[in-house]
């Protein structure tokens, strides 16, 4: 009996290991073409460089609300574009050219569907 109950437990050990492996390894491929996605749009890290980089738009390009002091900032054609709430911003960096179109040419009025 005992033999059986160390048999059961050592399959549910293995078992459990070989689907954690799965997960890992299935999250480092998203990780990876997450990396590839984020060379295209670069975000502005809040160090010295960043102080001097203001946004230019007014309006969030993700959910049309105010630009807020101090949330993260995304890079995109040369343009550093500011954002309502931390989150837009990694929204706005997988998709940038979809989320680009939601504003007006100076960046002062959403212009996109909410």
């Amino acid at each position: 009996m005992l033999k059986q109950f160390v048999l059961v437990l050592a399959f549910l050990i293995s078992a459990s290991l070989m689907a954690f492996a799965q997960d890992n390894t299935e999250k480092k491929s998203e990780d990876t073409h997450h990396k590839m996605e984020m060379n295209k749009v670069q975000k502005v890290d809040d160090s010295k460089e960043s102080a001097a980089k203001e946004p230019w738009n007014k309006v969030c390009p993700v959910k049309g609300n105010p630009v807020e002091e101090g949330t993260p900032t995304v890079e995109y054609n040369g343009k550093v574009y500011g954002f309502c709430c931390p989150g837009c911003d990694t929204k706005f960096a997988k998709n940038p050219e979809k989320y680009a179109k939601n504003l007006s040419e100076d960046g002062s009025k959403f212009i996109g569907r909410k």
